[in-house]
């Protein structure tokens, strides 16, 4: 009886040292049983990471690429060709081993399902992918594109042995999923699914995190009650005032992520117009959406929009460009383009049409919605009506690639460099459909950035990107506003080895890879 006795005390210990983690992924309301890597969504994104892996991770915040199912990578000497190495004894959850067929079905699956390749690698360039043995796979290119290797460590593998069966991987549920990353589905309702840790993980000595709890909040509020209860170890959602909470073991760091702009639809008129958006961007103080709309959370940004780090690429020469805040000026200007007051202080133009925009922001943003907002009034000032719309984020994301919208509150991927935001932002291949949300269409503009991606020399980089610079301050294709934070917030109760300010290792992001590099420096308490 007394060894019963001693048996459930030191199982009772165990169990309340169990090294559990709760987070919160989206707050979008019940779960999804959809574990497919390439659904944009709560479950989709914990499939990332945690389930499914890519060949190489690019560490955002550092901007390191490190092999990861990939033990190394060579490119060819005209870069016309790369050639992975992959690790050998990597198995899937279900026991098959990982080669290079699982590789090289699923770049082929992108290119038969445009849909699911969402990080354009078809569209970059790539050519054809070949099997060179069972660990080894080459991918050629058609042209010269140094940083395509962003987007192919954007790929999650599959496994062909599960996924060949499918007749439509885009409408693909996988409710069941089958990955070579660190977790597995151990349970699943609509309201809160776990993860359990695969004790043969290829790299298991770094998992100290047994499982991963996600529950479902339906909005920021339900969420933020359970952050301050000490509920939550991890949450990426937006928390007014965090500063001020009582729960001592919270803790909290917004880096700097994407940048958020005024996009203007640049096929509709007066948004055409280059002089006519550079009025409207020094008629924005920003000073007062990043104070106001975003409680002092978002990092200024620069109108060349190159982060701090890479400061030196900034030329100081066009500096007498920049522009700032000036509600006269910005009145000015509208005056000279040949707008007049019309009887409701609302400018009109030559025809007698108002001035009267409708401004769509994503519903449930409480903070885009509070900027959005800021800008109309702002904008009133300068004689311009918007009218702010929230609406479904699906919706809203389908007005922008329809060009059926006047300006939007959006955002552009900055990516793990200036060259690949440059691409992201201003390259014609992105307009409207990514984050070229404002449709800007310049053919100097897409020379230069695929000359970007087509050098190594540093001074042959500073002049391009010089270059560029001069086209966004004469042009103005949008009006950054900020960057975005990072939302990030932890718990110091159970876990140690967070990332923050003093120990900046990874961008704190619950969308993708970063999320298990995380996990691999934390160590239960």
């Amino acid at each position: 009886m007394k060894r019963f006795l001693v048996f459930l005390i030191l199982a009772a210990v165990v169990s309340s040292f169990s090294a559990d983690l709760t987070m919160i992924i989206s707050v979008t309301g019940a779960h999804q049983r959809n574990f497919n890597p390439y659904f944009a969504g709560g479950t989709g994104y914990a499939a990332c990471g945690f389930i499914y892996e890519t060949l190489i991770y690019s560490n955002n915040f550092t901007g390191d690429l490190l092999p990861w199912l990939a033990l190394n990578y060579d490119w060819s000497d005209d870069y016309k060709n790369l050639t992975l190495t992959l690790r050998r004894n990597i198995a899937w959850s279900d026991g098959k081993p990982f080669t290079a067929d699982d590789v090289v079905f699923t770049f082929l699956m992108l290119k038969s399902f445009p849909a699911l390749d969402t990080q354009g690698v078809w569209k970059a360039g790539l050519e054809s992918v070949e099997k060179i043995d069972d660990y080894t796979v080459r991918l050629n290119f058609s042209r010269l594109n140094t940083l395509i290797i962003y987007n192919i460590a954007g790929v999650y593998i599959v496994p062909k042995h599960i996924w060949e069966k499918v007749e439509d991987p885009s409408k693909f549920t996988n409710e069941e999923p089958i990955g070579t990353g660190a977790y597995v589905l151990e349970s699943f309702t609509d309201q809160v699914f776990t993860l359990k840790r695969r004790a043969d993980y290829w790299q298991a000595q770094t998992i100290k995190v047994d499982r991963i709890r996600i529950p479902a909040f339906n909005g920021n509020e339900p969420a933020q009650l359970a952050v301050a209860s000490g509920e939550i170890d991890w949450g990426g959602i937006n928390y007014p005032r965090i500063e001020n909470i009582q729960n001592k073991d919270i803790k909290y760091w917004f880096p700097e992520g994407n940048p958020v702009f005024l996009f203007f639809n640049l096929e509709r008129e007066p948004f055409k117009n280059a002089a006519f958006r550079k009025a409207v961007a020094k008629a924005v103080n920003t000073d007062e959406l990043i104070r106001i709309g975003m409680t002092n959370y978002a990092v200024k940004t620069n109108p060349v929009v190159i982060k701090s780090g890479y400061s030196y690429l900034v030329d100081e020469n066009l500096k007498s460009k920049w522009y700032s805040f000036n509600i006269q000026q910005a009145k000015a200007e509208l005056e000279s383009l040949g707008f007049k007051t019309g009887k409701d202080g609302v400018l009109v133009d030559q025809s007698g049409k108002r001035l009267s925009y409708e401004l769509i922001v994503p519903a449930g943003w409480t903070d885009w919605i509070a900027v959005s907002q800021l800008l109309s009034q702002q904008l009133k000032k300068a004689g311009i009506e918007l009218n702010v719309t929230p609406i479904d984020y699906g919706a809203y994301l389908t007005k922008i690639r329809q060009k059926d919208f006047d300006v939007a509150v959006s955002w552009a991927n900055y990516g793990s460099n200036p060259y690949v935001f440059f691409n992201n932002y201003l390259h014609s291949s992105n307009a409207y459909i990514g984050s070229n949300r404002g449709g800007w269409i310049d053919k100097e503009t897409d020379e230069l950035i695929d000359k970007l991606s087509q050098t190594a020399d540093k001074e042959e980089i500073m002049s391009i990107v010089s270059k560029i610079q001069n086209i966004i301050l004469e042009n103005l294709p949008a009006v950054p506003l900020f960057y975005n934070p990072v939302w990030f917030i932890y718990s110091t109760k159970n876990f140690t080895g967070w990332p923050n300010q003093d120990n900046a290792f990874v961008e704190p992001r619950t969308t993708g890879m970063d999320k298990i590099y995380l996990v691999m420096h934390l160590e239960p308490k």
